[in-house]
């Protein structure tokens, strides 16, 4: 079973109401960065705002001013922290597992493996609003671990009031051996509001776990893909199938499976929303399982599940434009039948007030270059993030519209953190904020993706909006330039603070030749409103 869970961004879009185009950005002042070192925004709370920062052998809360984004302190959180910093720390022997920003409380938890008793633990400890650990170092729970390298997992999921959280043990991965998980749910105090135990009909070889919600109504929603058997394979059929289990919380947790099948064809991304009294709402990606569009994404698909009847009360399977596909690759693909690239990969689905939802995926593709010369053999990797295309699902499941925003993004050795976009959707627009070449912003460039130039280098780079309307029309217009700031965005480290408001690091890595170091990495923050 693949340990790793995936979520994809929801996001509850009003369709109606217009407003101005306009986003005024905020900027920090510049702050020194290790450089190699990452920052990730936690969120708002007490007026500040906190971000984690990881080092090769620390990691610490910043504490930021929530108006002029600047860094007011640096707290230790595991390993010694910055020098003479101020506070408590946890043993570097401990392994970071994830932040709880509470309502009213704040955690840090961590892992850490036993080799005499062969157990994973998970630990939690309170962090003060201030940002500083307090208190002691707690066991929340344990499990039997076949060795540090096979030790299992734990799944720690909020609700989205922030009151409770659900615990989730992993056990370590049996080829042949069921699915069984052990469910635990705290209230914000760490009191366990409930404990019990599920096993699935399924066994660990065949079974991945995609994403998990522990959603309003209280319930347990877990998306699975789920491999087909030798002996279960059909032709024609694809040999894997998703399965969407939801799990009560009340009694001994009743288990509801749906199976999510598309006959002669295959489902290339999914995603799905269960925070509706009444329903849930699945939407995603298919190819087709045969034809000349084997292996390319052919349509989308949308299925709305009743929650009191457990039937399916909608369904839509559409495939995608002929000149749509065109647009994406070529005529004379589109005139033989071709769908579109596999590694266009689902990034959002937006869930619509009506019941319909809009789907955003993203051309992405990694891949590594080795070479060998006279100081001996090289790996250079590649990260590669193209158009972006979105298509609007009404309530029935067919589709409203599709639109196709072309984008051109590739560089080398970075980890590819100045690519992909930033979203924010708000009454009846989307914004999406990227970095672009500036040469594309030729306004005779701007709708064609034909005459794009790459954008490679983001220090050199324009930070672009484009605003996308209800009826699916986009325009896109320079915000400023990266070169002039000094630093470029990181979109996809962004952090949602409110309905019209988002934060975005931005970052410089320096100049270093030969581990010397002529200009120092640095960074700063960027708030957008949206107006």
């Amino acid at each position: 079973m693949r340990k790793t869970i995936v979520l994809l961004g929801l996001i509850v879009l009003s369709f109606g109401v217009s407003f101005a185009q306009n986003v005024n950005v905020y900027w920090g002042k510049f702050n020194a960065e290790d450089r190699f070192s990452s920052t990730t925004l936690i969120g708002k709370r007490a007026g500040f705002l906190f971000g984690l920062k990881r080092t090769l052998k620390n990691t610490t809360i910043l504490k930021y001013g929530l108006n002029d984004l600047q860094i007011t302190a640096e707290y230790p959180l595991i390993g010694k922290g910055p020098k003479n910093a101020p506070g408590k720390s946890i043993s570097n022997d401990y392994l970071f597992n994830g932040l709880l920003p509470m309502k009213n409380n704040f955690y840090v938890t961590v892992t850490k493996y036993d080799r005499k008793t062969k157990t994973n633990g998970l630990y939690i400890q309170q962090i003060d609003n201030g940002g500083k650990l307090t208190g002691s170092l707690k066991t929340l729970e344990s499990i039997d671990a076949k060795s540090k390298f096979n030790r299992g997992a734990f799944g720690v999921i909020m609700s989205n009031d922030s009151t409770k959280f659900l615990l989730m043990d992993i056990p370590p991965y049996e080829k042949y051996a069921g699915e069984k998980y052990t469910f635990s749910i705290y209230d914000e105090t760490l009191n366990q509001i409930k404990k019990m135990q599920v096993e699935l009909p399924f066994k660990d070889k065949y079974f991945s776990l995609d994403d998990i919600t522990y959603s309003n109504d209280g319930n347990i929603y877990m998306m699975a893909k789920i491999v087909l058997e030798r002996k279960e394979k059909t032709k024609g059929e694809a040999d894997y199938y998703y399965e969407l289990i939801s799990v009560s919380t009340q009694g001994d947790g009743a288990v509801t499976q749906y199976d999510i099948k598309l006959p002669g064809k295959y489902i290339d991304g999914i995603s799905f929303s269960p925070d509706d009294d009444k329903d849930v709402v699945c939407a995603g990606l298919y190819g087709n399982t045969t034809g000349t569009a084997k292996g390319d994404i052919s349509g989308v698909f949308f299925m709305r599940l009743n929650k009191t009847t457990k039937q399916i009360d909608a369904t839509g399977l559409k495939d995608l434009d002929k000149d749509f596909i065109a647009d994406l690759t070529s005529e004379r693909k589109a005139n033989k039948g071709k769908g579109i690239s596999n590694d266009f990969k689902l990034k959002d689905f937006i869930r619509r007030n009506d019941g319909g939802s809009v789907l955003l995926a993203e051309y992405s593709y990694d891949y590594t270059v080795s070479y060998t010369d006279k100081n001996g053999t090289h790996t250079d990797y590649h990260y590669v993030r193209n158009n972006i295309i979105a298509i609007n699902i009404n309530p029935d499941g067919s589709i409203k519209w599709t639109a196709d925003i072309p984008k051109y993004q590739h560089t080398v050795n970075d980890g590819g953190i100045y690519l992909s976009y930033m979203l924010a959707a708000k009454d009846d627009k989307m914004y999406i904020v990227y970095n672009e070449n500036p040469s594309n912003m030729d306004p005779a460039n701007i709708q064609s993706g034909k005459k794009l130039k790459v954008m490679r280098n983001p220090g050199k780079s324009t930070a672009v909006l484009v605003t996308l309307t209800e009826e699916g029309q986009f325009d896109k217009k320079t915000l400023f330039s990266n070169k002039d700031n000094k630093v470029a965005l990181l979109p996809k480290s962004y952090l949602k603070i409110s309905d019209s408001e988002v934060i975005v690091p931005a970052y410089h890595g320096g100049v270093y030749c030969c581990f010397i170091s002529f200009s120092a990495a640095k960074s700063k923050l960027a708030r957008f409103d949206f107006k």
